[in-house]
């Protein structure tokens, strides 16, 4: 009779248990870049004026993946605009939140070194032409028995090389807009 051995696949962390008839190859669906560190989220509460536009301007120094953007509003009819090229003016001076994604601080939980994000989101300068890559449209009721929140999103990936990104969001409306707008991207270095 011959005796097989089992062989070892490897180091443990790629196997589920220490014990041969209960370890697994270890399979985990979250990306690389989530626990690397290098997925980043931000975010704008609006309360735009009628007629009136607020610009942020998301300045990549490196390649990176949008994942999504989303608006959300609870009164008033908005236009936002993404737009590359184009002639900016003005100071953006209101620095948004660069938000890791990942912020688990176990040795496990994150790679280290900590990978700081690259990119700087900010507010509050003018931006005119340009080439849009993006449009989105929402609008809320007005009438007090109908008021209601709206959103809309957009979640297909993109790769996107490095450069200035500006986001007009524009209030198309005759009241005032409020809402959230929130982009989330991964940078890859």
């Amino acid at each position: 009779m011959t005796t097989y051995t089992i062989p070892d696949f490897g180091p443990s962390d790629l196997l589920t248990s220490e014990k041969e008839e209960f370890r697994r190859v270890k399979v985990d669906i979250a990306q690389t870049s989530f626990f690397a560190g290098r997925e980043f989220r931000s975010f704008y509460e609006l309360n735009i004026a009628a007629g009136a536009t607020l610009v942020i301007r998301f300045s990549a120094p490196i390649d990176f993946i949008l994942a999504s953007q989303s608006l959300v509003i609870d009164s008033g009819t908005v236009r936002l605009v993404v737009a590359v090229e184009g002639t900016p003016s003005g100071t953006f001076g209101v620095a948004l939140p660069v938000i890791p994604r990942n912020a688990m601080v176990g040795a496990l939980s994150r790679q280290l070194p900590y990978y700081s994000s690259q990119v700087t989101v900010a507010a509050g300068g003018v931006h005119t032409g340009g080439v849009v890559r993006e449009v989105i449209r929402l609008k809320s009721a007005g009438a007090t028995a109908q008021r209601n929140t709206v959103g809309a999103a957009v979640g297909t990936e993109r790769g996107l090389p490095a450069g200035d990104y500006y986001i007009r969001i524009e209030n198309i409306g005759t009241g005032s807009v409020t809402g959230v707008y929130t982009i989330e991207w991964e940078e890859r270095p």
